[in-house]
């Protein structure tokens, strides 16, 4: 790139080449610079007006062969300059007029530089985690750190857009993008976690407990980081099942779980006597409970016997209505039934290990669609479980019961491995089967 021009005369400079008449000329030489090429040789328009004719007259003289079209030597123009008002030459004469030319090469160089620069300082998470390579080196080369990149110029008002003349925006993207690598490197080359809170994390490694909250643009990278590290498809789950995967918690206390039934612990003390207290008022009233993950983990939860079982659900609705059956029925106590509420969190997770800690079993009933086979068998990763009224059999006969208008399955198909035929009997009705559907059927099973 030139910079500074030579002295000369600027003014007969601006008069020879900064008219219009030279406009054409000018823009050729610099597209010769900008590829890199020598400025020597001719240089033509085919059809010229009298103006780009008279304009060239005054630069070099008269042609030496006359033609429609209007020739130009580069060499000899740039003689004239260095002979006369501008000695630097023409190259320096055009940049003088119009401001430096990028070399286009030199341009593509330096913005690879800057991005193979960035794209290096994740490093330090690839040590800790060798399998993280092929899926950097394909989240790259899709473009989402460019998007992130972005996202995080926008949050900062970092400059970018070109906005200041001398500032390659590429390059200055690639900057911004290698400041949230780096953060995030540094993140994942943590992980996993001991179930240590999320802003705790962030804090510690970062020294921001914000650094990692939802939407910035570095949160977005360490957690599509752990989704890999989790063995989950991006997208399929919810952030907080994500960090929970690595062993971070969005919050001990925002982790909550919905349960009925649930015995307390004996012999608790301080918080766990708490919530021993109030599970067993809440068991022998058939009162649902919400549970945070702090009072799951306060030694205040009983397991179940070995011979016992806990019934899990999807829908929150579930446990109202078999609450309510229960008080009409005058059920006491409540069998015990946790809700997952969409995708299981730590909360019911932990739930459900406890409550299993002596050998109880797990039966499963979820939504009859593909989301709700993706969070059923997500569960089943962690929480080993048997179907309840949730196999093949169970959804045509849900599917044959009523004549109730459903809504079709949506979505990409989903595995059941608990039952291989139910996702192929699913695809065959395609139809939806909400768990409100069969609620009297769960109902039934546990008031017998």
């Amino acid at each position: 790139m030139v910079t500074e021009p030579a002295r000369g005369d600027r003014v007969r400079l601006q008069e020879l080449l900064g008219q219009p008449g030279t406009a054409w000329l000018v823009e050729r030489v610099r597209e010769r610079m900008a590829r890199g090429r020598p400025l020597v040789g001719p240089v033509s328009t085919p059809q010229p007006t009298q103006e780009q004719r008279r304009a060239a007259l005054r630069l070099v003289g008269t042609p030496r062969r006359t033609s429609q079209g209007l020739r130009v030597d580069l060499t000899e123009l740039d003689r004239v300059l260095r002979a006369s008002l501008w000695p630097a030459g023409l190259a320096d004469a055009v940049c003088a007029l119009g401001g430096p030319v990028t070399v286009r090469a030199e341009q593509r160089r330096r913005r690879s530089d800057a991005w193979g620069a960035a794209v290096r300082l994740f490093v330090p998470a690839l040590q800790a985690h060798p399998r993280l390579a092929a899926w950097w080196e394909q989240w790259c080369a899709t473009g989402s750190l460019r998007r992130v990149a972005r996202a995080e110029a926008a949050r900062t008002g970092a400059a970018v857009a070109g906005d200041v003349p001398e500032l390659d925006a590429d390059v200055a993207l690639a900057e911004v993008a290698a400041d949230v690598v780096r953060v995030a490197g540094v993140c994942v080359s943590q992980l996993p976690s001991a179930g240590e809170p999320l802003a705790v994390f962030a804090r510690r490694t970062l020294g921001d407990a914000h650094a990692l909250d939802r939407g910035r643009p570095v949160e977005l990278l360490v957690r599509a980081a752990a989704e890999q590290l989790g063995d989950l498809q991006p997208g399929t789950v919810s952030p907080r099942e994500a960090w929970h995967r690595v062993g971070l918690l969005v919050s001990a206390v925002s982790s909550t779980v919905l349960c009925l039934g649930v015995r307390g612990g004996n012999g608790a003390a301080g918080p766990g006597q708490a919530t021993t207290t109030a599970l067993d008022a809440w068991r022998e009233h058939c009162v649902p409970a919400v549970l945070t993950l702090d009072q799951v983990r306060s030694g205040g939860v009983a397991p179940l016997g070995h011979d016992e079982v806990a019934y899990v659900c999807e829908n929150p609705s579930v446990v109202e209505v078999v609450a309510g059956a229960l008080c009409d029925a005058q059920r006491r106590p409540a069998p015990v039934l946790v809700c997952t509420s969409g995708q299981a969190g730590a909360a019911v997770v932990d739930l459900l290990a406890q409550l299993t800690a002596r050998g109880a079993g797990v039966r499963y009933h979820g939504d009859f669609d593909w989301a709700g086979l993706r969070i059923a068998d997500s569960l089943r990763s962690k929480v080993p479980w048997h179907p309840w009224r949730f196999g093949a059999s169970d959804y045509v006969e849900a599917a044959t019961r009523t004549d109730l208008m459903r809504l079709r399955l949506r979505g990409p198909a989903a595995a059941s491995p608990w039952d291989e035929a139910l996702s192929e009997v699913m695809a065959e009705h395609g139809q939806a089967i909400e768990e409100e559907e069969v609620v009297d059927l769960l109902v039934q099973d546990l008031l017998a």
